[in-house]
């Protein structure tokens, strides 16, 4: 895995905590709008931090070979 994959994976569980810790602590004094957008905005980072690292465990593809199978002027 790649280091700039793996610190998205980590400031994004860092920030959907220090989010979630918010909307616990804020939960009965914030507006409705606050708290509707907070929790869009987790599940989209909660969306993403799934997606890396679903992504990051995949076998990385080989490269296509660029040699064509019959080349020009050799068909028979």
């Amino acid at each position: 895995m790649s280091p700039r994959k793996l610190l998205r994976i980590v400031l994004s569980v860092v920030i959907l905590v220090l989010l979630w810790m918010r909307v616990a602590r804020q939960w009965r004094f914030e507006s409705r709008g606050w708290l509707i957008g907070s929790l869009t905005l987790s599940a989209l980072l909660l969306a993403l931090v799934i997606y890396l690292v679903a992504t990051s465990f995949r076998k990385p593809r080989l490269p296509k070979d660029e040699v064509p199978k019959r080349p020009l002027g050799l068909d028979g």
